[in-house]
């Protein structure tokens, strides 16, 4: 029995398992929607699509699906979040996204699809451009500005011989700050272009500006005026102050355009500035240029400087009051001595003026000197003991008329005697000579008590001014001594003009004295018109060289008038200068080639009004150059001579100033007239 109830309850159980439903099947999807980006969007970049995915049992994975195929991208765990790359799609190109949900059970569903257009066109990092590129010998140095980007990833050097050649890698450098790049191997000579190009995390690229490499030639150095300093040259630039700097070279040459130039000082010290060049000898010029070499052998010229040994000047001397120059020699130790006068009202009531200068202009002293209401002198000549004698005129203390004045001074202008010559007529002294015995020979002018006309007055006095004797030619009508030397045979020749020979209109006129002043002959030289002879001078080949003006031959009111004659007076040939106004010669010295220097004025030639005028001729007296001096106003050379270094000095008055009041100027030049 108990066996029986045993089988009996299996039997009831196994038939209640049996009875027993089986388990359902979850066949329900997850829900998905897309919570960004939003439809018709723009995307860019790495764009993070979200979704909420729910299931009524769980979700196992949400997938991205890019225009309905599977990316490959799941996220199991919520909040879901998808990466999506849009870098290797085109810009501007729309796509569809879903997302696709799975539950446990594999039940699947697609999100609805969001619609979005990709715009990676401002994604690209930000270009960073070449700041500077500097190199030395065996190093370049690039620097460039530092990317401000989030998603930096690398710079890159990039180099082409051209802008639009193609880009070579230098190389890929990773560290954002990293903004100084050296590189060896390179050559400033060949023209090449640089840039940076620039990565981020996303492999968008940008490039900065090129920036172009040649090597220039090196900034060129400023030459300063060449200094001449007792026998040498002190030649002076400014500093090149480049990294590849490699030498300064000075070269020499005698051309102005630097043809056949030598090299004469080089140094490899930047620093050094400066040669003094040694052992120049006067009266020289010299043209000079510095040149600038790289570590690359490139090169580059300074300006051009001359220098000179001459002495050139152009001097004045005086101050408020009226000054004016009339004659000048050169002294024995190579200054000058300038004669003339000095008034505080003008041409009336002056003052013996004489101005001594060294042999650069420099005044060494001036002195006004008086003895009458109205003094001046007209020539000056050196006395063999270093001092000076001048003529010119005084007022006479017995009578008020004009008489010759002869003064002597020291070597430093103080007066040792001086004398006056004359009656109770006017006299005036206009020039004076040494004569062979230690006297002195005076010719000017003097009024004739019988006709009122004027004599050419000739005086002979002693070493201390004592008169010998006095001769008069002419008076039948207006007649001048200007200029009077002592002649080779001993007597007299004096120049100037005459009314009453030849032209009444007045001639160049030449008087021959024996030595004691007696006339042996006399020439007069004109046309109808009015010539005057201002200077005398001897030449060479015993015959005489007379200057001065005329009017009746040339091109304008006066031209300057140059006489050639020989020794008996006979005219070899004359020559005028001059243009349509009106042009005065005053002195003639001839030069050591045979020609002759002309001083003298013009209103033809130069600037506005008178100017100081030099003129150059050969031995003939044609033309080989002439120049003209000073400034704006009146301005007149009255007296000139060569020099001993071949050079010339001309001296005169002008008032080309602030003041409009004449002083003395004093010009000193080269072979060639030139002053600077």
């Amino acid at each position: 029995m108990k066996k029986y109830s045993s089988i009996l309850l299996l039997c009831i159980c196994l038939l209640f398992w049996a009875c027993e439903e089986e388990p359902e099947t979850d066949t329900t999807p997850p829900t998905v929607a897309i919570t960004h980006p939003e439809p018709l969007s723009s995307v860019s970049e790495i764009t993070s699509v979200t979704c909420i995915a729910t299931d009524n049992d769980s979700v196992q994975t949400v997938e991205l699906w890019i225009d309905s195929m599977a990316m490959g991208i799941f996220d199991s765990i919520s909040p879901y979040e998808l990466p999506w790359n849009t870098v290797p799609y085109p810009d501007s190109s729309e796509h569809i996204i879903t997302v696709r949900a799975e539950d446990l059970n594999n039940n699947i569903s697609d999100s609805e699809p969001v619609i979005v257009t990709v715009n990676n066109s401002t994604s690209h990092p930000q270009a960073v451009n070449i700041i500077s590129i500097v190199y030395t010998l065996a190093d370049m140095t690039i620097t460039f500005e530092q990317s401000t980007d989030s998603d930096f990833f690398s710079y890159e050097l990039l180099r082409s011989g051209s802008e639009e050649g193609n880009k070579n890698s230098l190389g890929i450098f990773s560290s954002i700050n990293d903004t100084v790049i050296h590189i060896m191997n390179f050559d400033p000579l060949t023209a090449a272009w640089y840039w940076i190009r620039t990565a981020d995390i996303h492999g968008y690229t940008s490039t900065g500006s090129g920036y172009y490499i040649l090597d220039d030639p090196p900034l060129p150095v400023t030459l300063d005026p060449v200094v001449f300093l007792d026998s040498l040259f002190v030649i002076n630039w400014s500093r090149n102050t480049e990294d590849d700097f490699h030498s300064y070279s000075v070269f020499e040459s005698l051309n102005p355009t630097m043809s056949d130039s030598v090299e004469v000082f080089q140094s490899t010290d930047s620093i050094i500035t400066e040669f003094n060049h040694f052992e120049i000898e006067e009266s020289q010029y010299r043209y000079y240029q510095v040149v600038v070499k790289d570590y690359w052998g490139l090169m580059s010229a300074s300006n051009i400087e001359m220098g000179t040994s001459w002495t050139l000047f152009n001097e004045t001397y005086g101050d408020f009051s009226y000054d004016y120059g009339r004659c000048v020699l050169q002294t024995l130790d190579e200054g000058y001595i300038v004669a003339g006068n000095t008034s505080t009202v003008g041409n009336s009531f002056s003052n013996v003026l004489l101005v001594k200068t060294d042999v650069k202009g420099n005044q060494e002293w001036i002195k006004s000197i008086t003895f009458s209401a109205t003094d001046r002198s007209n020539a000056v000549t050196e006395g063999s003991d270093g001092g000076f004698i001048v003529v010119g005129n005084t007022i006479s203390e017995n009578d008020g008329s004009q008489d010759v004045l002869l003064l002597k001074t020291d070597g430093i202008g103080t007066v040792e005697w001086h004398q006056a010559y004359g009656t109770n007529q006017d006299e005036i002294g206009n020039s004076v000579y040494p004569a062979a015995d230690g006297g002195y020979i005076i010719c000017g002018q003097a009024v004739s008590a019988n006709t009122g006309f004027n004599f050419a007055y000739l005086i002979k006095v002693d070493g201390s001014g004592n008169e010998s004797w006095s001769r008069t030619f002419g008076a039948d009508a207006n007649d001048y001594g200007y200029s009077v030397i002592q002649a080779n045979d001993g007597g007299y020749a004096i120049a100037g003009m005459t009314r009453s020979s030849g032209d009444s209109d007045g001639d160049a006129w030449l008087i021959k004295t024996d030595g004691d002043g007696q006339q042996e002959w006399s020439q007069t030289y004109g046309g109808d018109g009015t010539e005057s002879a201002r200077a005398i001078q001897q030449t060479v080949d015993g015959g005489f060289i007379l200057l001065g003006h005329t009017n009746s031959f040339g091109s304008g009111n006066n031209d300057a008038f140059l006489v050639k004659t020989d020794a008996a007076g006979n005219q070899q040939w004359s020559q005028t200068y001059g243009g349509t106004a009106t042009d005065h010669g005053r002195s003639v010295d001839q030069t050591d080639d045979g020609g002759y220097i002309i001083a003298g004025y013009t209103d033809s030639f130069g600037t506005n009004g008178f100017d100081f005028w030099l003129i150059k001729t050969d031995t003939e007296g044609n033309l080989e150059w002439h120049e003209t001096y000073t400034g704006y106003g009146d301005d007149r050379g009255l007296w000139g001579q060569q020099t001993v270094d071949g050079g010339y000095v001309i001296t005169g008055y002008s008032d080309s100033n602030s003041n409009s009041v004449p002083d003395v100027v004093l010009v000193k030049t080269d072979h060639l007239g030139n002053t600077d």
